[in-house]
């Protein structure tokens, strides 16, 4: 009995050991001047979109970052929609081994549409790799109205349920400065 407390107590602090490491203030950057407060609708893209070749995921991982993107949207009272019918619809991106796929990326959710090369290093000076990067387009134009990035380091050797809470703890974190909150508590049709 002794050693399974042992073994669940260990288990534990390791589980908040790496939440704690995940835990970081993410950075974020918002287009002044646009109008959050009539985004009632929200989309991903959908899987078979050019957005799923830019960045090539397993569905498990999309599906962990997803699900926890639609749970956030929903505290922010946001209905999810189709794709063509949404207000906004939230991109994402996993950093990886390097910052060259960052640049098709950003050209796909349109963040940087006709960027000159020092206005790309610009958008991306303070993104590395092992971030998340979350997107949120106007769906008219799919321009990038808000970004939001955080470190989110994925440990190979962790179980699959420890790399899911460091994953949905990113995705909170990012979107918990997503500047909607005068009608959060009201928007609910």
């Amino acid at each position: 009995m002794i050693k399974k407390y042992k073994i669940f107590t260990v288990s534990l602090i390791s589980l908040v050991m790496i939440l704690a490491g995940c835990s970081v203030d993410p950075d974020y950057r918002y287009t002044e001047g646009y109008d959050f407060n009539n985004i009632k609708s929200y989309s991903l893209f959908p899987r078979e979109s050019k957005f799923s070749s830019i960045q090539q995921l397993s569905d498990f991982q999309r599906n962990r970052i997803e699900l926890t993107i639609e749970e956030e949207m929903e505290r922010l009272h946001l209905t999810y929609k189709d794709y063509e019918a949404a207000d906004v619809v939230v991109s994402y991106f996993i950093v990886e081994r390097s910052l060259t796929e960052l640049k098709a990326y950003n050209k796909g959710v349109g963040a940087c549409l006709g960027c000159s090369n020092n206005q790309q290093k610009e958008l991306n000076k303070d993104i590395k790799t092992s971030m998340l990067i979350i997107d949120v387009l106007d769906n008219d134009n799919k321009r990038s109205v808000y970004r939001s990035f955080v470190d989110m380091k994925l440990g190979e050797k962790n179980t699959s349920d420890e790399n899911n809470e460091i994953i949905k703890e990113a995705v909170k974190n990012l979107l918990i400065n997503f500047p909607l909150t005068s009608n959060s508590k009201t928007n609910k049709n």
